[in-house]
């Protein structure tokens, strides 16, 4: 079972990069996200909006919901909805298998949430001057939960926002 100690551990583990490389543990870092992947897709989603990574919790099916509500898992006492990502924005998961893939849980302003994805990457920082306020593809199913985009390292980090998600009247209506 990984919780906020998952969390805790990537911190860990890129604190210990920062000092290998030079750097002076984050102090130099104004941004933080949770790195992941869907479909494919490599996104950043901010720190304060992650409380947790879990590995695929046991669940119980619900009854007239949409296929992409999986269910509820029991975790620590609470009762924890939990999203297949994929399914409700329609992307192909490149983990078919459930049991190989991750939750981000989101416990933010009032939303206790599990989003499952394909993969947890770690943690990753940015500075002011890594932000571009780009945005992705219009056609993209995650423009309407991306605010902009980092560039770094010559490559883009797509922010995903679930507080965005928790808005969009589709997903909170998970009812058939």
């Amino acid at each position: 079972m990984a919780s906020r100690g998952f969390i805790e551990l990537l911190r860990l583990a890129d604190l210990a990069r920062a000092r290998k490389s030079g750097r002076r543990g984050g102090q130099e870092f104004d941004w933080q996200g949770v790195v992941f992947e869907i479909g494919g897709q490599r996104l950043v989603a901010p720190m304060g909006q992650v409380s947790e990574v879990l590995s695929m919790p046991e669940y119980t099916s619900l009854p007239l919901v949409k296929p992409w509500m999986l269910g509820i898992a029991n975790i620590r006492g609470r009762l924890l909805p939990l999203t297949d990502l994929s399914r409700f924005l329609q992307v192909p998961s490149r983990l078919p298998q459930l049991s190989q893939r991750k939750v981000i849980v989101i416990d933010h302003d009032n939303n206790f949430s599990g989003l499952l994805v394909d993969q947890v990457l770690g943690i990753e920082q940015f500075t002011q001057e890594h932000y571009r306020p780009e945005a992705i593809d219009s056609n993209s199913p995650f423009a309407p939960y991306n605010h902009g985009k980092f560039l770094k390292d010559e490559q883009e980090w797509y922010v995903f926002m679930p507080s965005l998600l928790a808005q969009d009247l589709q997903y909170s209506d998970a009812a058939i």
